[in-house]
């Protein structure tokens, strides 16, 4: 009678401590109707099964959606019978999501920031006029033309 691994359901031998398809550790234990009775729960929540393509494509269709995204990030994240693969990308997307807001805030100060100062220093819309000529910096440099003719 051969055994399924409680992770990807791959058959395995009576022997063997790993499964040959996803390495994981086998549940040894000496009541073989315990050991198949735990495999089928496993295998029946669905807990362990590794996504799909199919999955990551709905997962990504729905991550691109505004506001849709934050909403299936939490209940995917907080489901506790959920599958743990979608469990953790849901708490990775979320961190991310996290940082992303906190970058923006720190961005978004610090330009405010420097816009209060610009105004501080140039009050009323000014700039700086680059059209005023010094005379001061024309008599130090020799031009090979007289400043008349340009």
């Amino acid at each position: 009678m051969c055994r399924k691994c409680y992770q990807c359901g791959q058959e395995v031998g009576q022997e063997d401590v790993y499964c040959t398809n996803c390495g994981s550790l086998l549940i040894q234990n000496k009541n073989e109707n315990e050991d198949i009775e735990k495999q089928s729960a496993f295998s029946k929540l669905g807990m362990y099964d590794p996504l799909s393509l199919g999955d990551y494509m709905f997962i990504g269709l729905i991550l691109m959606i505004p506001v849709v995204n934050i909403v299936f990030l939490l209940i995917w994240a907080l489901d506790s019978h959920g599958n743990l693969n979608r469990r953790n990308l849901a708490k990775a997307g979320l961190i991310y999501f996290g940082i992303g807001i906190a970058l923006t805030v720190i961005l978004g100060i610090g330009l405010v920031r420097a816009v209060m100062l610009d105004q501080l220093v140039y009050p009323g819309g000014q700039t700086y006029d680059y059209k005023i000529e010094h005379p001061d910096f024309d008599d130090w440099i020799d031009l090979p033309y007289k400043a008349d003719e340009t």
